[in-house]
Parts: C-alpha cells; sequence; structure tokens
C-alpha cells in the first residue's frame, strides 16, 4: 500500500511540474528522442516525403560548349617556373637597398595623423560615374549613383583617422556597395569581370588608417599602404598605440602559400593564408609559427601557422621559395582587382615579391615607375626583345603596356618569356568586330602571346604595344644622379 501511494504521489508531482511550471529545463538531443546523426539514405523515389536542399541541375556538363580556343604558348611551354630559373637566375646574395624599408612602407598607414590625401582627391568617384550596367545587364536607376554619392558621406572626410586592421579578406570599393557596374557588357572587356566599382582587396589582419564611416555606417573609408576606398566596417577594428607598437616591434612571419587554414589556440578557424600577408611573431615552435592578430573586437589574440606555409623574416630572392610561391600564384584564376579573392596582372607581382621584402604599390602604372626604368620609345618588336635580352634582369624586371604588367624570368629555346595573370587575346574580325579568346588565369607565354589564334589583333599583340620596363631591384637613374650630386630626391 505504501508503495502505490508513493507512486500516486510521484505521478501527481510530475503532473503539477509539467502543467504549472513556466521555467522549462534545457534538453538534450537524446532527451527529445531526436538522432544526433543524419539518417542513412534509402531509395528516395519510393518516398514521397523528400527534403529539398538544392535545386535541379538542369544543365549536362558532357553538353556545356567548349568556348576556351587553344591558344599555343600554353601548350607548349612549360607552365611551372623551374626551368625558367634553372637556366636564368642566380640567388640573391646580400639584401638590396630596396629590401631594407619594405616594414617602414607596409606599416606607413599607422603613421597617418589624418588622411594622406584631401576630400577633392577622395570624391572622384563623384564625377567619374554618371551610370552604366549592372549585375542584371541592364543599365542602372539613375538615382542610383547619386544615392552612392549621398551614402559615400565626403562630409565627414577624415574625421575619425583611427588606426585600424582588417579582421577578414575584403573588396576594397570605389563606392560603399558591393553592387557592380559595368560600362558595357556587349562589348569585349567592358562587361564581366570589369566591374568599375572594384578598386582593389585588402587581406586579413592587414594595417589600415579609417578616415570615416557611410552615413548608414555599414562602410568605411579606409587607406592601406598601397590604396583607399571602402571596405566593410564590420570587417575592421580599431586598435591601440600599445597594440601598434607591439606589433611593429616582433619578428614577421611572411606567407608563401594560399588557402591554408590558419586556426587560433582552441583550433577555431580564423582565417585562410594568402601570399602577402606578413603576421608579427610570438614564438617559433617545431611545427608552427604562433603569430598575432586582431579579432573583430580590436583584442589581440594568437593563431598558428605551418612552418611548411610560411618562412621566418623577408629571405633574398631564391629559387626554392620563388618556385614555391610561384606555384601557388599559376594556381590562380584572374581577379579583376583581385575579386574573388583571387588576383589581377599587378596584385600577382605585388604579392610575389612580398616575401621577399620588395613593396610595390598596387596598380601597373605606378608599379612601372619602381627601379631604373628603361623605355622602348622609337623601337620596333625586334629591337624590343634584343633590349629585354640585353638589359632585363629575370624574375626583377617588369615590363609595362598601358593596363598591364608582366614579370620577365628570362628566354627559352631564345624566347623572351614572361608570367603573368591575363584576361584574354585581343580579336578583330574582318568586319572590324573586336572581341577576346579568353585565358583568364595565371600564365607564363611569349610576347607574341596568341598569334596563331584566328582574328588575331596583331595591333595590340603584347610586344607591339610595350611601353617600357623596370628593373624593380635596381635603384632610380635619378636618384643616383641625385646622390651623386649630394642631394637625395623623393622616390
Amino acid at each position: 500500500m505504501q508503495n502505490v501511494m508513493y507512486r500516486v504521489s510521484i505521478f501527481g508531482i510530475l503532473i503539477f511540474l509539467h502543467g504549472c511550471t513556466q521555467v522549462h529545463p534545457k534538453l538534450s538531443a537524446h532527451d527529445l528522442g531526436v538522432k544526433s546523426f543524419a539518417p542513412v539514405c534509402n531509395d528516395l523515389n519510393g518516398s514521397d516525403e523528400t527534403y529539398e536542399t538544392a535545386l535541379p541541375q538542369e544543365i549536362d556538363t558532357d553538353d556545356l560548349p567548349t568556348i576556351i580556343k587553344k591558344v599555343n604558348d600554353l601548350d607548349y611551354f612549360p607552365q611551372v617556373l623551374a626551368p625558367y630559373l634553372d637556366t636564368n637566375f642566380t640567388n640573391q646574395e646580400t639584401a638590396l637597398e630596396v629590401q631594407k624599408h619594405f616594414e617602414e612602407r607596409y606599416y606607413s598607414p599607422w603613421m597617418y595623423a589624418a588622411a594622406p590625401i584631401c576630400a577633392k582627391e577622395a570624391k572622384w568617384p563623384v564625377t567619374a560615374f554618371t551610370g552604366g550596367y549592372g549585375s542584371n545587364l541592364m543599365r542602372v536607376d539613375p538615382s542610383w549613383i547619386p544615392e552612392l554619392v549621398v551614402q559615400s558621406n565626403y562630409d565627414a572626410f577624415s574625421t575619425v583617422n583611427a588606426p585600424a586592421v582588417t579582421t577578414k579578406w575584403m573588396n576594397m570599393r570605389v563606392f560603399p556597395t558591393q553592387k557592380p557596374l559595368y560600362k558595357n557588357p556587349a562589348l569585349p572587356g567592358e562587361g564581366y569581370p570589369f566591374d568599375l566599382l572594384q578598386n582593389s582587396s585588402v587581406a586579413f589582419n592587414e594595417p589600415i588608417f579609417i578616415s570615416h564611416y557611410s552615413k548608414d555606417g555599414s562602410w568605411a573609408y579606409v587607406f592601406t599602404n598601397n590604396a583607399s576606398g571602402w571596405v566593410e566596417s564590420d570587417g575592421v577594428a580599431v586598435i591601440k598605440p600599445e597594440q601598434i607598437a607591439l606589433m611593429k616591434e616582433k619578428k614577421k612571419v611572411c606567407i608563401t602559400q594560399d588557402r591554408i587554414p590558419l586556426y587560433d589556440e582552441s583550433h577555431q578557424f580564423i582565417a585562410y593564408s594568402r601570399i602577402g600577408m606578413v603576421l608579427p611573431l610570438i614564438e617559433e615552435m617545431q611545427d608552427n609559427f604562433k603569430v598575432l592578430f586582431v579579432n573583430s573586437d580590436g583584442i589581440l589574440e594568437h593563431m598558428y601557422v605551418p612552418k611548411e606555409s610560411a618562412h621566418l623574416g623577408f629571405h633574398l630572392l631564391n629559387k626554392e621559395d620563388l618556385i614555391t610561391i610561384g606555384s601557388n600564384m599559376l594556381r590562380n584564376t584572374y581577379g579583376w582587382g583581385g575579386m574573388f579573392e583571387e588576383r589581377d596582372c599587378s596584385s600577382m607581382i605585388r604579392d610575389l615579391f612580398t616575401p621577399f621584402g620588395i613593396w610595390l604599390p598596387r596598380n601597373s602604372a605606378s608599379q612601372a615607375k619602381k627601379g631604373e626604368v628603361i623605355f622602348f620609345n622609337g623601337l620596333d618588336n625586334t629591337q624590343k626583345l634584343a633590349l629585354i635580352k640585353e638589359k632585363g634582369v629575370p624574375f626583377e624586371t617588369i615590363l609595362y603596356k598601358k593596363g598591364h604588367v608582366l614579370l620577365y624570368i628570362g628566354t627559352y629555346e631564345g624566347n623572351v618569356m614572361v608570367m603573368h595573370n591575363i584576361w584574354g587575346i585581343r580579336t578583330i574580325d574582318a568586319s572590324g568586330k573586336k572581341g577576346r579568346v579568353i585565358i583568364g588565369k595565371a600564365a607564363i607565354t611569349t610576347l607574341q602571346l596568341g598569334q596563331e589564334v584566328e582574328n588575331f589583333d596583331s595591333n595590340n599583340m603584347l610586344l607591339s604595344k610595350l611601353v617600357s620596363m623596370n628593373i624593380i631591384t635596381h635603384t632610380p637613374v635619378s636618384l643616383v644622379r641625385a646622390k651623386q650630386k649630394g642631394k637625395l630626391s623623393k622616390l
């Protein structure tokens, strides 16, 4: 009888708790009878109850058209750097003047007290864009750009004036928007991927300087050591002087491989590695470098970089590192302005030289002015090739044509060879219609790239359009002359 009464009492208490309790205890998946693993898939055709996880793929990949035409250079010449390094390159033995000032340039945004340009210079997009085409290939609404101008909040230019760090990889935009603007999608070279509003990109944990925020606060106008523009404000963190001092005084770890996952001390994913990243060292361990990074709250934390994907300090130019870094670069598809976490011609060259402590500007025209510049004025194509062979220093010389830079890597079977990230080869048919044969990636080619392609536009051959070459490791002639006169001119 006592047992019966005990069971009734417990049952009553349970009913009371179920009916009256306002605070419910947290239940585990086991308590709820929920499986902690996905069910085994049976024949879904036998059931009417299916869970849609994706739209059906309606395009059979076997039926996709082949739109990439054969380009002889890409088939014939080795698309790896080793053969060119073996015959054209000798390891550097002593540090050059250009390699002694990298950190000064890299950390320059943290030295600003105010924006390094005036508001009028920063506002150039206001008058540069009046219309264009959007992502749907239709004309954008006429009110869109004026709205972006208002959102840009240039009245607040250089009012925040704060040193900061990027906490994720980001696009750098001309206006505070991710939406694209194309000139004319119907014409080659004016539609995709040439988004007029893509200015550049910024890597994770990169030093920046904040000028001001957009009207709604969702974007920040920032300066890096090589570009300025709009980035998403949730990807920047303001930092303190003592944090700056700590990061600057530490030895530097230079990334030599892309897309390696990096984790913190709790093994939480933080970011992917990217060649061009420079990280302050905390401790060299057996298999990893422990480095500093700034989290989204502006707090310094530690993460780990595998030793096989980085090196300590800035190395002298050498075959082993060039092969490692170059092999990563040659896997890159073309990324206009760094879109899609890829690289274009100038960002490829810039990032390639960063682990060697050689700072370069971001765009092609500026890169073409670094070091000793040699112009091709009045030279025909044969003379250009002869001058490149005579004066060019393999893996230290940039070849320049308007809007494009190429790295001279020496000769191969008598051909002048270059490494560059290129969108396509220009064509023009008998009626005058222009087109492109898309390459869309980093490649090793000659300067006569595409000459065998049908309707090849010989007037726009790379070699024909070359304007100059510049040896980035040489002291500019103007600086040499200034030193001889006892003066120093600004670079």
